[in-house]
């Protein structure tokens, strides 16, 4: 199938900055994340928003395709087209080191079992962290996030 500029005009421009700079860059019919109050999906069209995110996975639609970063905390800014995700902590599959967030997930389930209410919170946040990182490692097959950076280039 052959994109025309109308094509690609109907697409959002996502863009993922972290304190080390612009991390991820990429064209998307759909983008779904973790708000700190439920899922938020947005599509080109959508009103101008901002919201705080929660830790979870954002997925990104892309002609049929889903790509999935594991994201933690931060906001979102949504503006004609535009969805701008200011974050600290951004994985794609690639960056994940899925035999330590094993390790994490279960030692955070063995210390939630013994746990004072005190450090109750804390060990959720750690487990829910490497659930995220699981799931999103789990897709590293699934799709390359370089192809389309080498096709935007040429």
């Amino acid at each position: 199938m052959i994109k025309t500029q109308k094509d690609i005009d109907k697409k959002l421009t996502l863009t993922i900055t972290t304190p080390r700079g612009i991390k991820f860059v990429e064209k998307a019919d759909l983008v779904v994340m973790r708000c700190i109050d439920g899922d938020l999906g947005v599509m080109p069209g959508h009103a101008p928003l901002s919201a705080v995110l929660g830790d979870g996975i954002l997925r990104i639609f892309n002609n049929g395709v889903v790509s999935k970063l594991a994201v933690f905390g931060g906001v979102v800014d949504i503006r004609d087209r535009t969805v701008n995700i200011f974050t600290t902590i951004a994985q794609r599959p690639e960056e994940i080191d899925r035999e330590r967030a094993e390790r994490d997930k279960r030692e955070a389930e063995e210390l939630l079992e013994k746990s004072e209410e005190k450090q109750s919170r804390k060990l959720q946040v750690l487990l829910q962290r490497s659930l995220v990182r699981i799931e999103v490692s789990s897709h590293l097959d699934d799709t390359s996030y370089y192809d389309s950076e080498e096709e935007e280039k040429e």
